[in-house]
């Protein structure tokens, strides 16, 4: 399986990821096939999410190519506010529109650091992560707090399908033979919800769960195997993280990756 994770460091978090992932497909703590399910969050766990995640991105390009809705034009706060302002802006649209919208965006806009297309901005060892459990037979979810039907749009990015995207969305309603966005939001999948999103969609918890903030605590908690993305290089990305976090980790006996230290070769766009 090391050779399948090339983009990782060889050290202790490599070691233990490895040593867990061989006790989960063979051996006496070996898991049936059809219940490995992984569940990884998003912004921050496999796509850069600063200095605004994809979606954010989104809704300020869309707000300076048209008329924006908000005093004083486009405002943009945390993520829970993105989603509010994107169910406003959007709604109305058939589903048909706003996928193409956001496959505009992502066919265009780059990112203001790195200067390469959105759906490229994630990072090269979950990607290999993500590829080696696929290959053990593990159903793989992407269970975010940002727009569903957008990162369903960046699913081939990651190596998923549509149908394992697990996200926040607004309710979707039936108008003459449509689906139309309505502005009335659905129960965020954040915290609990994506622990509970999780369950209504396979009937099991994950056995392993990757994330990065305090919304993923529940996720990682209820996995066999929980991985904490500490981001602290700000050299080749964005150093910042919350100290409460780390301790949790430490408490519930989490693998901490550090960006620094574990991942040799950071981006999907990487030579």
């Amino acid at each position: 399986m090391n050779s399948r994770l090339p983009s990782w460091r060889e050290g202790p978090t490599k070691r233990a990821l490895v040593e867990f992932l061989q006790r989960c497909v063979r051996g006496p703590e070996a898991v049936p096939p059809d219940e490995r399910v992984a569940a990884f969050d998003n912004d921050g766990t496999v796509a850069c999410e600063k200095p605004l995640t994809a979606l954010a991105a989104f809704l300020l390009d869309h707000d300076s190519r048209g008329p924006a809705t908000g005093p004083g034009g486009p405002v943009v706060g945390g993520g829970h506010e993105v989603l509010r302002q994107v169910a406003t802006r959007f709604a109305g649209q058939t589903t048909e529109q706003y996928q193409d919208a956001a496959q505009d965006f992502l066919r265009r806009v780059r990112h203001p650091r790195l200067h390469c297309l959105y759906p490229q901005v994630t990072y090269r060892p979950m990607l290999e992560l993500i590829a080696l459990l696929q290959m053990l037979q593990f159903a793989v979810f992407l269970c975010t707090d940002s727009s569903q039907d957008f990162i369903r749009v960046m699913a081939p990015a990651y190596g998923l399908r549509r149908d394992r995207i697990i996200g926040s969305e607004v309710r979707i309603q039936p108008v003459n033979g449509d689906l139309v966005r309505t502005a009335t939001p659905a129960p965020l999948d954040d915290g609990p919800g994506k622990v509970a999103h999780l369950w209504d969609r396979t009937g099991t918890r994950p056995i392993l769960a990757a994330g990065n903030a305090a919304g993923d605590i529940e996720m990682l908690a209820s996995a066999r195997f929980g991985l904490l993305v500490a981001h602290d290089d700000d050299d080749r990305e964005y150093a910042y993280q919350d100290p409460r976090l780390l301790e949790v980790a430490a408490a519930r006996g989490w693998t901490v990756v550090s960006i620094r230290e574990d991942f040799l070769t950071l981006w999907a766009w990487s030579e």
